[in-house]
């Protein structure tokens, strides 16, 4: 009987030990957007800057643009139907655009963009 507790209890602390380590600021809640912002700029914009060919103020406008539609889409489309959803999200990507030719990008430099964060999804894709 006591072998069976203590394994009982390693067991629990094992799970606990993990289900902790897999908790980070996503999980607890509302992120601080600062944080996120911080974040995202330091790793992206060395790449946007190298692959996409901006200039590390274009690089930080776009990661800005990138995640405050990012936000705001988290929270607009969450309750809609699929088809109000498709709709939403057409408009964020409008609006995306528009922000990026306000940055100024030229047409080339929004397409590096694009191709950059497409081939930043296909390596996310594989590390999973």
């Amino acid at each position: 009987m006591k072998k069976f507790l203590f394994l009982t209890l390693i067991f629990a602390a094992l799970i606990s030990a993990t289900i902790h380590a897999q908790s980070g600021p996503q999980a607890q809640g509302n992120p601080d957007p600062a944080v996120m912002l911080q974040q995202m700029k330091e790793k992206q914009v060395p790449g946007l800057v190298s692959k996409a060919g901006l200039t590390e103020a274009q690089a930080n406008k776009v990661v800005e643009i990138n995640l405050e539609l990012r936000m705001t889409m988290m929270t607009d489309v969450r309750d809609l139907s699929e088809a109000d959803r498709s709709k939403k999200i057409a408009e964020f990507k409008a609006a995306k655009e528009k922000k990026y030719s306000e940055i100024p990008l030229t047409p080339e430099q929004i397409k590096a963009v694009y191709t950059y964060y497409e081939d930043m999804g296909k390596n996310r894709q594989k590390k999973d």
